[in-house]
């Protein structure tokens, strides 16, 4: 049997070694007293809460590189296609199905503001290009949106006018990259999102829309990927609560 470890006074010779020890485990010299083997269990616990830690931040960067911001149509303008007409399907959703969107992504709108804006709605209102009821709007000429769920989101042009002549994208959303699941809607009076992805819709001509190349497997060239998540952040933040009150 291990006989247990008495406190006791060590001679002056071994103080440094201790002094030392203390301050690696990052305890104050008063706080580390003179029990080697307390000193010695308060360092093992701070090597393990730094070890701890490390991997949280290495799992809150790669969360956090995951998610992609696109840029609509390829160059990120939200415009009437060039070249488009009453009769011609416009070009974005050309652009949308060369590329794969996963919950967390988000898509960049450039328009002159005052001018143009950007209509959140459902598929009724999408089709007839009605503007009248919206689920969101946005119109500061700079617009990001972030996907918060699966499902199909549909978008047109504040300007009737501008839609009907093809300024409409419809993008269809994925679970997230490491979620399995039934899709669920993105919004109230948004149609159901689709079993996979959406297929009864013909890819027409550019119109001159700048098409980026297929962004499967790799990420997408106009994506950039985003500085920040929810889910990492928030795993960081209990981390560190975690780590705190070990």
């Amino acid at each position: 049997m291990q006989p247990s470890i008495q406190p006791r006074s060590f001679p002056a010779s071994h103080s440094f070694f201790f002094l030392a020890l203390s301050q690696q485990a990052g305890l104050h010299p008063t706080q580390a007293g003179t029990d080697p083997g307390r000193s010695m269990a308060r360092g093992r616990t701070m090597m393990m809460r730094r070890a701890f830690l490390a991997c949280l931040v290495a799992a809150w960067a790669s969360s956090t590189a995951s998610a992609f911001v696109f840029k609509a149509g390829g160059t990120g303008e939200w415009r009437v296609p060039a070249g488009a007409n009453a009769n011609a399907t416009n070009a974005y959703n050309a652009w949308a199905q060369r590329n794969r969107f996963r919950v967390g992504d988000a898509i960049a709108f450039t328009y002159p503001a005052g001018n143009d804006s950007v209509l959140l709605v459902d598929k009724r209102s999408y089709d007839a290009c009605d503007t009248a009821a919206p689920v969101d709007t946005f119109s500061d000429g700079s617009t990001v949106f972030t996907f918060p769920r699966s499902g199909p989101y549909y978008f047109i042009s504040g300007t009737r006018d501008n839609c009907n002549r093809g300024e409409k994208l419809i993008v269809v959303v994925m679970a997230e990259r490491s979620a399995v699941g039934n899709a669920t809607e993105p919004g109230a009076g948004l149609a159901p999102s689709p079993n996979g992805p959406y297929s009864t819709y013909s890819p027409p001509p550019p119109f001159g829309i700048d098409i980026s190349p297929p962004a499967y497997p790799p990420p997408p060239s106009d994506a950039a990927p985003k500085v920040a998540g929810l889910a990492g952040t928030a795993a960081l933040a209990i981390g560190a609560l975690f780590y705190a009150l070990v």
